[in-house]
């Protein structure tokens, strides 16, 4: 986070004075009994008191080279059993085919642009767009570490991410990949105050939560109750 300092001089001209006001949000019930840790967060423009995930799949992130002339792209990105960590390059050798570098240089064999290419590290379909690719167009797909991968928890999702088994701490931008964030792995929280995919129900969220150490509390109104107001 970035800060803008106040500027204060040896001798100024005018007096001036300044207020700041603290607002607390009530993501936190109880802050006594907080645990964080910094987390990798996968994918992404995430706000405070996000419900997340971790996922036990390796997450992905293409990149097309900055002076492609071909305007195609890749997707259908699949990991394979044997991915490595790091940066599969691919390199245009042709209008239609792409030479496959795994992260230690090691040539997996050609990918023909608009056929699925299929390997134990990784698999991907090259596609054609307005532009035709000329000899060395290039893209990277990154693979990162799955261990410590966290996105926001959708209940649907088969990636591991699933589980609610942590919360976000701060604002976090990982639209442009993985960063590093904070996370509350234990603690108790105001209900109303979390961020939570729409594939959940709050109650059905709250009782996942809880194997995990994440209490999430509703609050109770302080007016009177109603059966015992004067008739």
């Amino acid at each position: 986070m970035s800060l803008t300092p106040s500027e204060i001089r040896d001798n100024p001209q005018q007096p001036g004075v300044q207020a700041q006001v603290y607002i607390p949000d009530q993501l936190i019930a109880d802050a006594r009994n907080l645990v964080t840790q910094p987390i990798l967060l996968g994918a992404g423009v995430l706000k405070r008191g996000t419900v997340l995930g971790q996922q036990n799949v390796n997450p992905v992130q293409t990149v097309a080279g900055a002076s492609n002339t071909g305007n195609g792209t890749v997707g259908t990105v699949v990991v394979g059993s044997s991915v490595e960590t790091g940066g599969y390059v691919l390199l245009a050798t042709s209008a239609t085919v792409f030479k496959v570098t795994d992260p230690e240089g090691t040539v997996l064999g050609n990918a023909t642009v608009g056929t699925a290419f299929s390997h134990a590290e990784i698999g991907f379909t090259v596609t054609a767009g307005g532009t035709a690719f000329v000899a060395g167009d290039n893209f990277t797909i990154n693979v990162f570490d799955a261990v410590g991968t966290y996105i926001q928890c959708v209940r649907t999702a088969s990636d591991g991410s699933q589980t609610p088994v942590a919360i976000l701490v701060d604002d976090a931008d990982a639209s442009a990949g993985p960063v590093t964030a904070g996370a509350y792995l234990a603690g108790e929280f105001n209900a109303s105050e979390l961020i939570f995919s729409t594939t959940w129900v709050l109650a059905a969220l709250v009782s996942a939560m809880r194997p995990y150490g994440l209490f999430a509390k509703s609050s109770i109104s302080s007016a009177s109750p109603s059966n015992n107001s004067a008739p």
